[in-house]
Formats: structure tokens, sequence, C-alpha cells
């Protein structure tokens, strides 16, 4: 999470709503300097005029402008389609050895995304372990039924991890897929100085305190990947809560209790209004279903998926980004020790078609709607679907 320059400690949090699973695979949470957190601009002058900024909206401080226009050239670097790569490949499977769905799972969701492929597609490299290159050699382009696996766990033999013969959790693995693409991916000279992992899956979200006392206003802001949404109390009703809803309610106002204002000096319950300031490219969302209070345990009930998703009741300036659902890692089972991690993805070759990857299994026209026990969830944008488009969103 990313703050201004008051600082973090000059006030107290309400801990749920501030602190979210670890999603940005061990990146340091640092200040961010020279930040201001008014809406006016510097030294209290009248905001830059509208002439001077891009075509979207810019109702934001200079930390928020500063945020946005970071990643203007975002859209320009990466392929966002299957007619920007080289080849779509066939639909296959991965064997799974022992118990390394928690990984299948992940490789199958990453591999349809057009812009991770490409990356795979562009990358060389002469070190026999690189993740980049066995997952393009072993599965992508390998010509048998299915694909292996065994690379994935030599990968990362040093980082001591996933190399213990146990189930482990999807997320993890997931976030340090993440981890090692931002690392591989600097080697090209077109992606030199990004991080792969913030461009693609990147999202910011703007809060927005004000004192009680005084009225004043303070901005910040956190940067993520993987956005983390918690599941909501059982409905009385017995309905189900969508992916919308457990979004929407991320974003939900809240109180900060023990709130010291950076101007009056005084204590307050202060109210926070969070709300999404950039729109990832490709949404990832984590369905937190696990409990860790002494032992895993798991909430089970159903998550209906939105097959389009637009967030602009949650965009700071209220603007339009629709998504398309298009796959998920969904787990069976009742705890985080044991069951079976599986991966729902569209179709690479026919977008309007879904194909269950389950291990070394490929059924062909499979229904989203399986999806109600997701734990990652990907979205891409609809503009970027071949005949399944919409127009363009914000940034």
């Amino acid at each position: 999470m990313t703050v201004n320059n008051e600082g973090w400690s000059s006030f107290k949090t309400n801990k749920w709503l501030f602190t979210t699973p670890s999603s940005s695979y061990g990146r340091p949470r640092t200040p961010v300097s020279n930040s201001r957190v008014s809406e006016s601009g510097e030294n209290g002058t009248a905001p830059e005029s509208p002439t001077k900024r891009a075509n979207r909206p810019r109702t934001l401080s200079d930390r928020g402008n500063e945020i946005l226009d970071n990643h203007e050239a975002v859209s320009n670097l990466y392929a966002w389609n299957w007619s920007e790569v080289r080849e779509i490949y066939p639909e296959k499977g991965i064997i799974n050895p022992s118990i390394y769905c928690y990984a299948i799972s992940c490789v199958q969701l990453l591999s349809h995304v057009p812009a991770i492929v490409r990356i795979l597609q562009d990358h060389r490299c002469q070190d026999p372990i690189c993740l980049c290159c066995n997952w393009k050699r072993f599965f992508l382009q390998y010509q048998g039924h299915a694909g292996t696996i065994n690379w994935f766990r030599d990968a990362f033999r040093k980082d001591k991890k996933f190399n213990q013969g146990r189930q482990e959790d999807a997320h993890d693995a997931l976030l340090a897929i993440l981890g090692k693409l931002d690392k591989i991916a600097v080697q090209s000279p077109r992606l030199k100085d990004r991080k792969v992992a913030d461009d693609l899956f990147g999202y910011s979200i703007r809060n927005e305190v004000q004192c009680r006392v005084c009225k004043h206003k303070h901005v910040y802001y956190e940067n993520n990947t993987v956005m983390t949404v918690r599941m909501l109390r059982k409905d009385p009703s017995g309905r189900s809560h969508s992916i919308k809803e457990l979004m929407q309610h991320l974003f939900t106002a809240s109180t900060i209790y023990g709130y010291n204002c950076s101007k009056c000096k005084k204590k307050s319950d202060a109210p926070v209004k969070p709300t999404l300031l950039r729109a990832p490219q490709i949404l990832l969302l984590h369905v937190s279903r696990f409990s860790f209070d002494g032992y895993g345990k798991k909430i089970s009930r159903p998550v209906a998926v939105n097959e389009t998703l637009d967030v602009a009741s949650m965009a700071t300036a209220g603007q339009s980004t629709v998504y398309k659902f298009c796959g998920a890692v969904i787990h069976y089972g009742s705890g985080l020790d044991f069951g079976h991690y599986f991966c729902l993805a569209r179709s690479r070759k026919r977008e309007q078609q879904f194909v269950n990857l389950n291990d070394s299994n490929v059924t062909l026209n499979a229904n989203f709607r399986i999806a109600d026990q997701s734990y990652l969830v990907l979205y891409r944008r609809a503009e970027h679907l071949t005949n399944i488009g919409g127009d363009k969103s914000m940034i």
C-alpha cells in the first residue's frame, strides 16, 4: 500500500478496511514523497487547465494525476487480444504427477491472457530452469496431448518455494508467478524499467478521509495487483452474492477510529471513502474464502460470477470500464490443506466458448456458471475481446 508524504503513522486505521492479504508479492510498502493531498494545484493554486489534460477526467490531486500519467503508455506495450500474438495455441491439459493442481490451474489461467502469452513468445534465455522458457516449451508449444508441470517446481527451487511435496495455495502460487514474470520481462528492451504485473493487473484506489472537527480532507492512494474481496455474511433469503457485490463492498464508505488530523491536530472518528482511481487493464480478483483461526477452514457458499462487469459505480470519476469474465481458478473441497483446484477459461481460439481445464482433462463448451466456487477470477476489458468488445474504457 502506498501513502503520501504526511505519513501512515499520523493516524490510526481500521485494520479491516486498510489491511488486505499480501497481493504485491513482497513489494515493500514505502511512502510516496512529495504527494499533494488537496484537490487544488500546488500551494493552493487553481487546478491545471482541462485543455492541458488528456481526454479522460482529471479531478484529482497531483499524486493522482501522476499515477494515471505513469500508465498511459501501457496500451502500446502489450498484446491485449489474440490477433496480436504470434501463434494461438490449442487447448490442452497438464499432467498432474501428484499435488500440483494449485500450480496447473494458475498456469492455465495466465495462459489465457494474450499479454502473458506474447511475453512468453518473445522471451529467450539460456537458463535451463527459466520459468518462461519452460512454460513455453513444456506446455504451450508441447506437441503431446497434455503438457508437464515439473518445471514449475524447478523454477522456484532457489526461492525455496513449492518444494515440500504438499498442497499449496493457488493465490500464493499466482503471486509468485507474477513476481518471476516481473524479473524476467525486464530483460526485454521494450519492457525495460516496467513492472509487468503492475502494467497488466495493477489498479489504484483513492481514499479520501475527512476530519470531523475541521473538515479538512486528506487523500492517499493504494496501488496493488490482485484485488482481494471478502465473502459477505450469508443472505437470510439464501440468495448468493455476486462478484460485483463483493467488489462494491470493498469500496463502501467506512470510519477510521481515532484519526489524527494533520491540520487541526485533533482526534476524531473520521469517515473514509475509497474509490477506484485506475481501473486495471486485466482485473484479477482473489475471493478470500479461507480463514486461519488456528486451522484453515473454507467458506463454501457459492458466489455468482458476473459474465459482464462494469465498475463505473466504484470509480473515482464515475467513468465506465466494462469487463468480460475470461477465467477462474476454482477450488472444490472443504479446507485449505486438501481439495482440488482446476481452471475454467474463455477459449483462445473461440472467445464465445469456455473450456474446463482440469489437470490433463479438457472439456469444451463448458458453462461458466460452474465458477460459483471460484477462488481466483480473471476479467479482461470488453474492448479487447473480438466480437465481444465495447467502447474504450477509462485508464
